[in-house]
């Protein structure tokens, strides 16, 4: 897989935390995180985080922007192979597109966060089409591989910087987000925000955190509680 970073992460900089007992196979005290928190030149701080077991092999990671973005559309034409090495920062609940092939990534509740580039995005996409390729040529589906050599054909061709694609990505939370010189970005709509996935994270309402912890009523606050558009959400 292709994903060229600008320098390695140093020992020093990488922190391990045992998180205690997997929950995929019950290991005891196999949980563990590995976190790296590094500066993005023209965006700022990220900390790239992967939980793994010792015992099973579970790995789950993610990409949290340590500093206040609002809720963005991220947009670049890739034209050439100089747009190849656009950075791309997606976190699990990052929606990426992929406008001439049709490609629509959404954030699941296994979704994982990274740090790459459009060369390695493509690479990532292109690893799962094949998986999809494998699937559907089992079933018989001679129609649905057609299409799929028809995209990784494409995809091809735009890393020989033959063919274009615009890549976009967007994020409820305000973790995701593209950076290069060709980049363009706006504001998401409420209503954009509203239709987005959140992947694995979940809103919360204060006033339903709170009635759930005062069952029979007990006195309220006087203070109240409106959610802003890429406000915290906690992770399910």
């Amino acid at each position: 897989m292709v994903e060229k970073r600008e320098g390695e992460p140093k020992p020093e900089d990488i922190k391990v935390v045992t998180l205690g007992d997997c929950p995929i196979c019950g290991g005891k005290g196999t949980l563990k995180a590995i976190q790296y928190v590094h500066e993005i030149p023209y965006f700022g701080k990220v900390m790239e985080s992967t939980i793994y077991c010792e015992k099973c092999g579970y790995r789950n990671a993610d990409v949290m922007i340590l500093e206040d973005k609002p809720p963005k559309l991220y947009t670049v034409k890739v034209e050439n192979e100089k747009d190849l090495f656009t950075r791309v920062v997606r976190s699990k609940s990052g929606t990426i597109e992929l406008d001439e092939i049709g490609v629509k990534v959404e954030p699941g509740p296994a979704a994982e966060g990274f740090v790459t580039n459009v060369e390695g995005l493509l690479e990532r996409v292109k690893e799962a089409l094949l998986m999809a390729r494998s699937f559907k040529e089992s079933e018989g589906d001679e129609e649905a591989v057609k299409k799929t050599d028809e995209i990784l054909r494409y995809i091809e061709d735009v890393r020989e910087g033959k063919k274009p694609i615009t890549v976009r990505i967007m994020d409820p939370l305000g973790n995701s987000a593209l950076i290069g010189e060709k980049v363009k970005s706006r504001l998401l709509t409420q209503e954009e925000i509203d239709s987005l996935s959140l992947g694995p994270y979940v809103k919360v309402n204060p006033e339903e955190l709170e009635a759930e912890g005062n069952p029979e009523g007990s006195e309220k606050s006087g203070d109240s509680s409106e959610e802003k558009p890429g406000g915290k959400a906690a992770q399910r």
